[in-house]
């Protein structure tokens, strides 16, 4: 399944970029979660973080989380995050991924229930979360 969510921050894509760069896992949580009614619900993660790619005008950084317990009840999440010009003084940046829902069938049928949601929830807080930090 795909998720994604993009967040646009009031700073150049340079200023963005090089703070993203220069220290990824500084801005990245080591939880993940969502909002149920206002209230953060959150699960510890394992967090990796690739080989960063980048111009003049965007970079991309691959990530890879899964919880750190409950391992077969939550999917692992193959994402990227990535920065790109939207006007001189705008950034757009997204968080982006794709996961294989677990327990199998039972899985998927719960993904499309429910879990799909919760997924795009947790991947729109990262985003903004990581956007807060970048000054947005």
């Amino acid at each position: 399944m795909h998720v994604h969510h993009s967040v646009y921050i009031q700073r150049p894509v340079q200023e963005v970029s090089s703070a993203l760069l220069d220290s990824p896992l500084k801005l990245l949580p080591r939880s993940v979660g969502l909002r149920v009614a206002g209230i953060p619900v959150r699960k510890r993660i394992h967090l990796l973080v690739g080989e960063p790619e980048s111009t003049a005008t965007w970079a991309a950084i691959p990530i890879w989380w899964q919880p750190t317990f409950g391992k077969k009840l939550f999917p692992v999440m193959n994402g990227k995050l990535e920065v790109s010009p939207v006007a001189k003084e705008e950034t757009r940046l997204t968080v982006s991924g794709m996961y294989e829902p677990p327990l199998g069938r039972l899985g998927q049928e719960l993904d499309a229930a429910l879990m799909h949601r919760v997924a795009e929830g947790t991947v729109r807080e990262l985003a903004e979360t990581i956007a807060k930090k970048l000054g947005g």
